[in-house]
């Protein structure tokens, strides 16, 4: 695991379209029940489409637009999915 991250920083005023690689920590990733559960929520919602999820060891990363981040939030907590925090990989070639 690393010990140091780069993340950016989330704009909550960003109402634009443009998607961003927005990762979510999530509790119970490596229990294979969890994972699908996650993967159906998002599925069912429509506020991501499945091109758009990449699942890792931990977590979730969602190619997103920042306004779709609060009802991603929702979504999760009505599940009773534990979120421990949501960040943008810092990436210098933007």
């Amino acid at each position: 695991m690393n010990k140091i991250m780069l993340i950016s920083k989330l704009n909550p005023q960003d109402y634009t379209d443009e998607k961003k690689k927005i990762f979510f920590l999530l509790g119970g990733m490596n229990i294979p029940t969890i994972e699908n559960k996650i993967i159906d929520i998002l599925r069912k919602s429509e506020l991501v489409g499945l091109s758009d999820i990449v699942l890792k060891y931990n977590g979730i990363e969602l190619n997103i637009n920042t306004q779709k981040i609060p009802n991603i939030v929702k979504l999760l907590c009505k599940e009773n999915i534990s979120i421990y925090s949501i960040y943008q990989f810092y990436n210098p070639d933007l």
